[in-house]
């Protein structure tokens, strides 16, 4: 899988998504999401699913091709 895949798959825009790098800012921008809905007590199922989006989301970045 490519970058531009991973992006479609995501909902990700190609103009945020150009190198694994800015996989770090989408990164730290969703802890930053998930801190905010754990000060907003947002339930546990949510931030579960959250997380797990954004742990696959970091792997599948890991193990894509350019």
């Amino acid at each position: 899988m490519n970058l531009g895949q991973i992006g479609q798959k995501y909902r990700i825009s190609d103009s945020y998504l150009n190198s694994k790098e800015d996989a770090f800012l989408i990164a730290a921008t969703s802890i930053d999401d998930l801190i905010i809905k754990i000060q907003n007590n947002v339930s546990k199922g949510e931030l579960t699913e959250n997380l797990k989006k954004l742990s696959e989301f970091l792997r599948d970045v890991k193990n894509s091709s350019f």
